[in-house]
């Protein structure tokens, strides 16, 4: 009986989370919407590990169609969260009501639209066909026992880590919103790594993935409130003489303005965490390195980047720092 692959059971189970959430998502469910687009995301940092095992030209295109996948939910996911960040900021009672009301029908009207452009989007790429392609390459992967993917994995990691000190050195001390998605979104990629190497048997290592997810939830929550921020900013108003909602609107604004600034400084407290999980992840990127995928002697690890690995399309590998 054939040996399981190891990326056998990561694969199989993000591929049936985006399965089983992508009719609930299209039919406008809000936590299915989430869980089928955080599958997207990790499938994408896994597929490259098959690709370095099985080769050939399905697994980079199923890659750039979970990533359109993943754009067209995002759009609705976002207005979700600044409908469940009002709902919660809004309990207290220190916005009034009228204010409240106008935000959430704008935010319903964003999100009627934007539901409507996210079926479109996901009919013109096959989403509902993209699962069943995907089954086909985990199929395949049983196959599979070059053992290339380790290797594959050591680099990702590397430059995941290479990455996350880029953007948290640019980000440095100021609140610059932009510089700090940047540096949101290099720990989380740099976290799915890690977890996908942890349950792969690569690394032991927890520790840095919990790490990230700390600074992650703390960049999360300013981001939500940016969106919702931005929002509040592109909301249409009336000519005047001004409405008193207007002002309850602007007064909800300053509070998220401020909570942001709070935000801000906690963050700039975990800095040294993200640090520590970028030399972690050059520690283990440098163990799985030297571990011959299927025996033999250790081969010492080599200087390289993404672009460098042969078993990965070029083109694969180039939009690694791109990807959401």
């Amino acid at each position: 009986m054939p040996r399981r692959h190891r990326l056998e059971p990561p694969f199989g189970r993000y591929l049936s989370a985006f399965e089983r959430n992508l009719g609930a998502a299209v039919a406008g469910e809000v936590e299915p919407l989430h869980d089928c687009r955080v599958s997207t995301r990790r499938l994408r940092e896994l597929l490259p590990l098959v690709a370095a095992d099985l080769g050939g030209k399905a697994t980079p295109r199923a890659r750039r169609r979970l990533q359109r996948v993943g754009r067209a939910l995002g759009r609705v996911r976002e207005i979700d969260v600044g409908i469940q960040l009002l709902d919660k900021l809004t309990r207290d009672g220190r916005t009034p009501d009228d204010a409240t009301v106008r935000l959430r029908q704008h935010l319903d009207d964003l999100r009627t639209n934007a539901r409507r452009r996210m079926v479109s989007d996901l009919e013109q790429v096959h989403a509902s066909k993209l699962g069943r392609r995907l089954s086909a390459v985990g199929a395949e992967l049983r196959g599979s026992t070059t053992g290339a993917w380790t290797r594959t994995l050591s680099v990702r990691l590397g430059a995941r880590a290479s990455q996350l000190r880029d953007a948290v050195d640019v980000a440095g001390v100021l609140y610059v919103p932009d510089r700090l998605h940047a540096v949101r979104i290099a720990a989380k990629k740099l976290r799915y790594g890690f977890e996908l190497a942890a349950e792969a048997g690569a690394t032991r290592r927890r520790a840095p993935a919990q790490w990230l997810k700390a600074v992650q939830d703390t960049l999360g929550r300013l981001h939500d409130i940016e969106v919702l921020t931005r929002v509040i900013h592109g909301m249409p108003l009336p000519a005047p003489p001004v409405p008193r909602w207007v002002t309850h609107v602007d007064g909800l604004r300053h509070r998220l303005e401020a909570e942001c600034r709070r935000l801000h400084s906690e963050f700039i407290g975990q800095r040294r965490q993200l640090t520590q999980a970028a030399g972690a992840a050059d520690e283990a990127a440098t163990r799985i390195w030297s571990r011959p995928p299927n025996g033999g002697a250790p081969t010492p690890r080599l200087k390289m980047t993404l672009v460098d690995v042969v078993a990965e399309p070029a083109s694969t590998a180039r939009r690694v720092a791109s990807d959401g």
